[in-house]
């Protein structure tokens, strides 16, 4: 009997070996073809097997799992003892040897290779839909009692990497989405690296190494992931982002998946939007004055409210707070995202789709004829969306966005530099807030460290901030254009609170470490 492993390495050997079976039998009848794919098993030395009309079961169909079958083009056709007859066109796909050793080893089978035709694997990959039970809930799951039982058990990240090593390939996937709950991650990482895949956990901002994955189970689950998002199995260039839900309990958790092609396979980042990111302004923690500046421009039925700072400073986060305040029955509130990270109950959310030339700017211009109170545009990219949203702020709409400025000074020199008006500056800018996140002192030791915390004596993290509300001083540098240089100076002229001042004031109130710094 002929295994992968035989093929492979016999993979060079032979030129009918490697004749793709789609030149072979072009231009064929179907007769043809079946004798073409017959003499192409023949000098593999691999029994060859026409299975259009064959009489497929479930529980042999299923050995291997759909998701693979139709990635590789390989399906299971009969069962002997504890062995497994498969066919594929493709006998010498290099994905082959690992993948299928990786499944024989879990279920306790081996593999008896067998050559059939295209025709053939087409008829049989259409049997699984006909004979293969599916689950009614196409989300993954994350049970609550698993998550709990991680919190209770795992101390550390080491004794994740090690309790990873005692599942099964079925239960893989759903134990390092426990785990990454467990630890509170944003983001979960899968890296190919020449050996092995690593996978690392985004935690409070920081990446961390969590475990270590073989090839052959990283490709089991790859395929899982792409068949959750409804990503193409068998695309290989290119990058591809979908979304999946995790059953937690009695509720559910959106995941964005990104799979992008890399030098050791497809890449896997996946952020996990759990609505804990969804918190009131006071849990933002926010310094007073602050707050106070956001009910004031809030209040006013029109005007421009900007969030700034670099990616993952938490300005998304602060707008949805925001968002949260303003909130009610009798106010239209829409928002242009890209891409809708939380769903909000009581708010129309658009997604844009730049593929389609659905851009920040078309989405705008179609929502002011929804004739809404308050707009929330997810980032201000551009001179023609600055120009829209100010002209929306200027006409009777509250409108709240983002940049990608330092501090809060900047945010006009970013604008000016843009080519927007100053005119339209001058008068629709009513508070510009520039923020960062950093690690707090763990609330469960006060910093001495537990095992909540890893023995850090940091865990989760708070917004430092700082906050404008433009005057007539600012109104007049707008005018004249003035540099970066003399928008800072007169914020600091006016005896604004800056970021620095707040990390000092947090470092003096125990809230963040000593440790902590700002990356200006």
């Amino acid at each position: 009997m002929c295994s992968f492993d035989s093929l492979g390495a016999n993979s060079h050997n032979g030129s009918m070996a490697h004749r793709n079976i789609k030149s072979v039998i072009h231009g064929y009848s179907r007769k043809k073809e079946e004798e073409q794919t017959q003499l192409v098993a023949e000098e593999n030395r691999l029994p060859y097997i026409n299975l259009v009309n064959y009489p497929f079961t479930g529980d042999v169909l299923e050995v291997i799992p759909e998701p693979i079958a139709e990635e590789l083009s390989i399906v299971a056709f009969q069962r002997l003892g504890n062995t497994i007859r498969v066919a594929t066109p493709y006998p010498h796909n290099p994905k082959l040897p690992e993948v299928m050793n990786q499944i024989g080893a879990k279920k306790n089978v081996l593999f008896e290779p067998h050559v059939c035709s295209l025709t053939s694997i087409t008829y049989a990959l259409k049997q699984y839909a006909k004979l293969v039970k599916k689950t009614t809930d196409p989300t993954a799951r994350a049970q609550q009692r698993s998550i709990e039982q991680f919190l209770k058990e795992i101390a550390s990240l080491t004794d994740f990497a090690t309790a990873l090593g005692g599942v099964s390939t079925t239960q893989l996937f759903e134990t390092i989405l426990s785990g990454a709950l467990a630890f509170e991650a944003s983001d979960v990482h899968f890296e190919p690296q020449s050996g092995h895949v690593r996978i690392r956990f985004r935690v409070d901002g920081e990446l961390l190494d969590a475990a270590k994955i073989s090839h052959g189970e990283y490709h089991l689950l790859l395929s899982r992931v792409k068949n959750l998002s409804h990503l193409k199995l068998n695309r290989l260039i290119g990058p591809q982002d979908g979304r999946f839900s995790i059953t937690v309990g009695e509720g559910k958790i959106d995941v964005r998946v990104n799979v992008l092609p890399a030098t050791y396979g497809e890449t896997i980042e996946l952020r996990l939007l759990t609505g804990k990111d969804l918190l009131s302004i006071e849990k933002l923690g926010l310094a007073a004055e602050t707050r106070s500046a956001i009910e004031r421009a809030i209040s006013r039925e029109n005007g421009l409210i900007i969030i700034t700072g670099p990616t993952g400073s938490g300005k998304t986060t602060t707008l949805y707070s925001v968002l949260s305040l303003l909130n009610k029955p009798d106010t239209k509130i829409i928002t242009i995202e890209d891409p809708v990270e939380y769903k909000i109950a009581g708010i129309e959310q658009i997604e844009v789709d730049h593929a389609s030339g659905f851009d920040f700017a078309q989405a705008l211009r179609a929502v002011l004829r929804q004739d809404p109170d308050v707009i929330l545009v997810g980032e201000i990219r551009d001179k023609e969306t600055a120009e829209i949203a100010i002209n929306a702020s200027l006409t009777g709409h509250l409108v709240l966005s983002t940049l990608h400025t330092n501090n809060a000074a900047a945010s006009f020199a970013r604008l000016i530099e843009m080519g927007v008006p100053t005119y339209l500056l001058a008068d629709a800018i009513k508070l510009i807030i520039a923020q960062r996140l950093v690690r707090r002192v763990c609330r469960n030791c006060n910093g001495s460290g537990c095992e909540l915390c890893s023995q850090t004596g940091k865990k989760g993290r708070v917004v430092v901030s700082e906050f404008l509300e433009p005057g007539v001083e600012f109104a007049e540098l707008i005018k004249k254009k003035a540099t970066l240089g003399e928008f800072t100076a007169l914020y600091k002229q006016l005896g604004y609170q800056t970021l620095t001042d707040d990390l000092t004031a947090k470092k003096q109130q125990k809230i963040v470490p000593e440790s902590e710094e700002l990356d200006l």
